[in-house]
């Protein structure tokens, strides 16, 4: 499939915290009590993708009391992994709490010749700046905050380009946003898958805005591309009262 669809990467989630992947499963962070395991596989998908790059992202272990995101780490570069994610957090906290960048920088120290990047808890551009300056990552990644914000991504190119970034989208602008982003979905799935993802898609680009509530209980409800258009038409961003 990799080389059918030619991407350009193939990235395999050791991070998933949800009861029905990494429990029922047995898949996702459930996999991380066994650095071995993780390591055959991502040995197996290497070889079968390349020479597409084969990447993987984990967490910092199961618990605070068993953290061993560096054995993980080891097993995924002997492996032939490409490049590796570590999101600061273990499969027991989920989302919650906060993400531990002084633990994601200890994998650093274990890596011999494949780039470390650094998940969570960067919810702006600047702090995406903070982190790349203050950890030893060689990069980072946006989850949550990209469905928020997807112009963050432009703001962290601007900054580390030395310019002063575009402001922030105004209310119509993020409108004109979201149709291109579903114009973007359609073409890639067709209407009916398309219109399903940009549902919940379309929540997240209403966060904090004016009439968020009313938007997200008519958008999440759509079943076809005319509806879809149609809310977005008559119910995002349409005044100035915050109401998230």
């Amino acid at each position: 499939r990799a080389h059918e669809f030619r991407v350009s990467v193939v990235d395999l989630n050791f991070g998933c915290p949800a009861p029905a992947i990494a429990k029922r499963s047995e898949s996702g962070s459930y996999l991380l009590r066994d650095p071995s395991k993780v390591g055959e596989l991502v040995g197996r998908v290497a070889r079968a993708c390349a020479p597409v790059p084969a990447t993987a992202k984990i967490r910092l272990g199961l618990t605070r009391d068993t953290i061993n995101a560096c054995d993980v780490a080891q097993a995924v570069e002997g492996a032939g992994g490409a490049a590796l994610t570590v999101h600061g957090r273990t499969a027991k906290q989920m989302y919650t709490g906060v993400a531990d960048w002084d633990e994601i920088a200890k994998v650093r120290d274990v890596l011999k010749r494949i780039p470390l990047i650094g998940n969570g808890d960067i919810k702006t551009a600047q702090e995406a700046i903070e982190r790349l300056e203050r950890y030893p990552v060689d990069g980072i990644m946006i989850g949550r905050a990209g469905l928020d914000r997807p112009w963050i991504f432009r703001e962290i190119a601007q900054i580390l380009k030395g310019e002063t970034p575009d402001p922030e989208p105004t209310p119509l602008e993020q409108r004109e946003l979201l149709l291109s982003h579903y114009e973007l979905v359609v073409q890639r799935f067709g209407p009916e898958i398309g219109v399903m993802f940009m549902r919940k898609i379309a929540c997240h680009y209403s966060k904090g805005r004016p009439n968020a509530r009313v938007f997200r209980d008519h958008v999440s409800r759509v079943k076809t591309g005319e509806e879809f258009l149609r809310v977005v038409s008559e119910d995002y961003c349409v005044d100035d009262t915050s109401d998230v």
